[in-house]
C-alpha cells in the first residue's frame, strides 16, 4: 500500500475508533512499527491526529464549514440560478457525476424534475442519491466508501477504486474556495477526501465547477484541484467581471446566471 493510502486509512480507522495503539496499526497494515510511528509523526505535524503514549488519537476540529444540509439554506437564490444554468449543459445520453455539495444537491433536484429518455448519474452523496433514486429513465450509480456524516458523502480508497472503473462526460462539483492562482482549495482537515475528488476529476472529460460569489478569492491550505483542470465555472451575476476575467484568461469557460428572486417565481 502506498504511503498516502496507508495514512488515509489510518485516519479513517482513528475516526471510527477514536484512538488506536501502534501495535494495532502495525498488525492492521502489516508494516514495521517504525513505519507506523513515522506515519503518525507525519499526520501529527499536519494537525490531523495527536500522539499519545503507545499510539494516537484523532483530533476533533471545529467544522471548516457548516454541514452540507445547513449550507443549502445559504445563498439560496444564487444557488438556484447557478443550478438552473448548469441543467442546460446536461443532455440526454450523458454520463454525469455530481460530487457532494449544496449546489450540486440543488442541481440534482432540477434533474429529478425534468423528463429524460436516458441519463446516467454517478454520485457519492446520500442526499443526491435520495433525490434521484426514483427518477424516471435515470440510471443512478452510487459510489460506496467510508462515510463523512457531516458532508453526507463517501470517500477514501473504496470510493477511488470504484471510480477508476467508470468514465464520465461531465463532472459537476462545488468548492470551499476558488482562487485565480491556487485553484480550488479547502481546509487541511478535509485532506482525507482529496483522493476521491481527484478520482472524480481523473475519470471526467469535462469538469464544471458551480461556485456562488462568496467562494471567489478564498484560499485554504489544501489544493483540491488546480485551475488547469477546470473547464467551466458557473457562477452568478453577483460575482464581479474583474474576478471572472482572471479565470477566463486561463482558458476557463465562464457562464454567468442571472439571479431571479424566489418571491417572483
Amino acid at each position: 500500500m502506498l504511503k498516502s493510502k496507508r495514512q488515509e486509512k489510518i485516519l479513517a480507522d482513528l475516526r471510527q475508533y477514536q484512538m488506536m495503539s501502534v501495535a494495532e496499526l502495525k498488525e492492521s497494515f502489516d508494516v514495521s512499527e517504525i513505519t507506523i510511528r513515522r506515519d503518525l509523526d507525519d499526520l501529527e505535524q499536519e494537525g490531523l491526529l495527536r500522539r499519545v503514549h503507545g499510539g494516537a488519537r484523532i483530533v476533533t476540529h471545529s467544522q471548516p464549514e457548516p454541514p452540507v444540509l445547513l449550507r443549502q439554506k445559504e445563498q439560496i437564490e444564487e444557488k438556484e440560478a447557478i443550478s438552473e444554468l448548469a441543467l442546460e449543459l446536461i443532455r440526454d445520453g450523458d454520463v454525469i457525476a455530481l460530487e457532494s455539495g449544496s449546489t450540486t444537491i440543488a442541481l440534482a433536484r432540477k434533474i429529478a424534475q425534468k423528463e429524460w429518455k436516458n441519463l446516467q448519474v454517478i454520485t457519492n452523496n446520500f442526499e443526491i442519491q435520495k433525490v434521484l433514486r426514483n427518477a424516471s429513465n435515470i440510471q443512478l450509480v452510487f459510489v460506496g466508501g467510508f462515510v463523512d456524516q457531516e458532508e453526507m458523502c463517501t470517500y477514501g480508497e473504496l470510493a477511488e477504486t470504484a471510480l477508476k472503473r467508470l468514465r464520465v462526460r461531465k463532472f459537476f462539483c462545488g468548492c470551499r474556495g476558488i482562487d485565480p492562482v491556487f485553484g480550488r482549495s479547502n481546509n487541511i482537515q478535509t485532506g482525507f477526501e482529496i483522493g476521491t475528488v481527484r478520482s472524480f476529476a481523473e475519470i471526467s472529460e469535462q469538469i464544471i465547477m458551480l461556485a456562488d460569489h462568496t467562494k471567489f478569492g478564498l484560499t485554504f491550505a489544501l489544493q483540491m484541484l488546480p485551475n488547469d483542470q477546470i473547464d467551466t465555472i458557473i457562477t452568478s451575476n453577483q460575482t464581479s467581471d474583474e474576478t471572472l476575467d482572471l479565470f477566463e484568461a486561463q482558458g476557463i469557460e465562464i457562464k454567468v446566471a442571472e439571479i431571479v428572486p424566489l418571491s417572483s417565481l
